[in-house]
């Protein structure tokens, strides 16, 4: 890390999540070492930076590489999850490949092993870090089980042939309106009796495969987070490799048991601890998943996602998102769409955060086939438009042709997982700072504001230009510069105000 902090704080990024791995640090039971968090700690500070760390435990995207040898080569003490005689096919696995391990999450004795050292790392913390340059954990990652609808090992077929937990029938028959409504109608049998699961569904149920699964690893990471918190009491989550999704339709096929959508409720009555649940975005339709898991009892926060930065202004002004990082921070090219959007966001972080807390913001990003947006505020609505698809089609009407845009640079530079090209979609925010007066930053947007009650026009447009300072008034625009209020190749900003007149 050494080399690469100075380029990350350039990135203008204000937070690093960075991991720590259980192997590292208790690579002999009993005997520790946070050298390796200690160095992360003290390059994130003199950085200008804060961290949110992973706990790389017992399980990591569904498997156990990061638990130490001394666990991972004693299946009699730390059993292996048995997927059954005919396990699924997974994502990420070829045909002749070697086996990942997989620890069983039923197993009493990985749960005291991972959470003494978990503790232990957390202790560490609360001696070391008096700067709070740590801000926040994450307890595992990505967990759930691969292969299989749930796990059958001796520990958890007990655990299948008992009582399903009290705490998630109350919680279905007090809440139900916070399940998914095919999920609770597939839980419904379970408020009748306190049968086990076994007697209740049987073999071959995927709805409640999961949803025991995901009672076991909400139990676990859970567990792990309380009794992190009594040493230091950290903000702790943990985030989901989110599923269903295309070409992974069955619990299994992604991770079954993890912190997906539809999970939500079955991990929060498991684990109220957890202070909430993030998902994991690398698919193209990021709003749909950021409306799944933005609801009053689960603020947003996306720990992983593409270089996608139209996304970062979605979450923040469409559903009050307060953070979200890119997979792969330090392979940013020099100064990427991203890192700019991150400095525009940063500089504008009072605004953001009283305007969320107000209702006074709005977050868009406009897909291919999306000419506008019609959104409100109160009796404003705001129609916020593609300006080059405008521009091109009144040029056009004139007989000018214009050529297409050339392809944005990549947002990345040398990243193992290749290319990553910039987002040309019109992006933004649109903040109401006063009555007929807003605040707009993104790129490639026009907006329109219209009332039942009267006409209004454009009064001024004044341009912000982005300083060390932040952002500082500059040019008044009118006439042709308000065809494209928000460039199309860079994020900018601009203040603008209306008049009302009257229609008699």
């Amino acid at each position: 890390m050494a080399p690469r902090w100075g380029r990350i704080a350039d990135s203008k990024v204000n937070t690093v999540i960075a991991t720590v791995a259980w192997d590292q640090v208790e690579p002999t039971e009993g005997a520790f070492d946070f050298s390796a968090v200690d160095g992360l700690v003290e390059g994130a500070r003199s950085s200008g930076l804060r961290l949110v760390l992973i706990w790389f435990g017992a399980f990591k995207n569904a498997s156990s590489t990061y638990a130490p040898s001394w666990v991972r080569s004693d299946p009699s003490r730390f059993p292996r999850a048995d997927r059954g005689s005919e396990p699924m096919e997974t994502p990420f696995s070829y045909k002749g490949s070697m086996p990942r391990p997989t620890l069983s999450v039923f197993s009493n004795n990985l749960f005291e092993a991972d959470k003494a050292a978990y503790c232990r790392f957390m202790a560490h913390l609360a001696e070391t870090d008096t700067q709070h340059t740590v801000i926040m954990v994450q307890v595992e990652n990505e967990v759930g089980l691969l292969g299989a609808g749930r796990d059958r090992s001796g520990a958890a077929q007990a655990a299948w042939e008992s009582p399903v937990p009290e705490s998630l029938r109350k919680a279905l028959a007090n809440s139900e309106y916070s399940f998914d409504s095919t999920l609770a109608d597939d839980l419904r049998p379970i408020t009748s009796s306190d049968a086990s699961w076994a007697d209740h569904f049987g073999d071959g149920n995927p709805a409640a495969e999961e949803t025991f699964m995901a009672w076991a690893f909400a139990t676990y990471v859970g567990g792990l987070a309380a009794a992190g918190k009594e040493l230091l009491n950290l903000p702790a989550y943990a985030n989901a490799w989110i599923g269903p999704q295309p070409g992974q339709d069955l619990p299994g096929n992604y991770p079954s048991g993890g912190p997906t959508a539809k999970m939500l409720p079955v991990w929060q009555a498991a684990a109220p601890t957890l202070d909430f649940l993030a998902p994991d975005i690398y698919v193209p339709h990021s709003a749909e998943i950021m409306a799944q898991y933005a609801t009053p009892e689960n603020p947003l926060f996306i720990p992983e996602a593409r270089f996608r930065a139209g996304d970062v202004f979605l979450a923040l002004g469409r559903f009050g998102g307060f953070g979200y990082h890119v997979f792969g921070l330090e392979d940013g090219r020099e100064g990427n769409q991203y890192s700019m959007a991150c400095e525009a966001i940063l500089s504008l972080t009072r605004e953001i955060v009283d305007a969320q807390r107000d209702g006074r913001i709005i977050g868009f990003a406009l897909e291919q086939n999306e000419d506008d947006v019609v959104t409100n505020f109160g009796a404003i609505t705001v129609s916020i438009r593609n300006a080059a698809k405008l521009y091109t089609a009144m040029l056009l009407d004139a007989g000018v042709v214009l050529p297409p845009p050339p392809e944005l640079p990549g947002e990345t530079d040398g990243a193992a997982h290749g290319h990553t090209p910039g987002d040309n979609r019109p992006f933004g925010l649109v903040i109401e700072t006063g009555p007929l007066e807003y605040l707009v930053v993104g790129q490639g947007a026009l907006f329109d504001f219209h009332t039942a009650d009267s006409v209004l026009e454009v009064d001024s447009v004044r341009e912000l230009r982005l300083t060390p300072d932040g952002w500082q008034e500059s040019r008044l625009l009118n006439g042709d510069e308000r065809l494209q209020v928000l460039q199309g190749a860079n994020i900018s900003a601009a203040r603008i105000k209306l008049l009302e007149v009257s229609r008699g």
